[in-house]
């Protein structure tokens, strides 16, 4: 998320905090609605999820039991990226 807001403040500074704040109001709502993001198309397995915002896709995976699920958010890259690339690959 840094390193998203850090590039996109270098020409817009306003956009930069919008999509910051709404990346991470996109995230918030996992903590009620864990099953709220698709499945990865990429990955068969139905604990991977993502949320798209603005052009990026926020990687989770879900653990737990379903109604007691624990969120980790494994990381957040520009939809242009491919999947699997460096700055797109779940770490």
């Amino acid at each position: 998320m840094e390193a998203i807001g850090d590039f996109l403040a270098r020409e817009a500074p306003r956009y930069a905090q919008m999509i910051s704040d709404g990346i991470f109001d996109a995230v918030e709502r996992l903590e009620v609605f864990p099953r709220s993001g698709r499945k990865v198309p990429e990955i068969d397995d139905d604990a991977m999820r993502e949320i798209l915002y603005r052009g990026y896709r926020i990687l989770y995976v879900l653990s737990g039991l379903e109604g007691d699920e624990e969120v980790k958010v494994l990381t957040v890259f520009h939809s242009s990226m491919p999947f699997g690339s460096e700055q797109g690959s779940p770490s």
